[in-house]
């Protein structure tokens, strides 16, 4: 697939920083919460819980930073 040099419009732009920034307040919101019960667990199930936990949280943090980046740079620029 290849990429044209037509720029993004600011509507978009902004919809996708919106969007990362919320992805990553849910995300740290979720693990804020959800780490409460995971300190409860005993044995191999925490270790799954932890797993999962951390897993999680590199989804949203990278997700969402790869949203808010791709909307601050708007996507290619016109070659002069």
């Amino acid at each position: 697939m290849s990429r044209t040099n037509t720029p993004m419009p600011s509507v978009l732009r902004a919809l996708l920083m919106a969007v990362g920034v919320t992805v990553i307040g849910l995300g740290a919101a979720l693990v804020f919460f959800w780490h409460s019960r995971i300190v409860d667990f005993d044995g191999s199930y925490r270790w799954a819980a932890v797993l999962a936990l951390r897993a999680g949280e590199a989804a949203a943090l990278y997700g969402g930073s790869w949203l808010v980046v791709r909307g601050w740079n708007g996507g290619p620029r016109p070659r002069t």
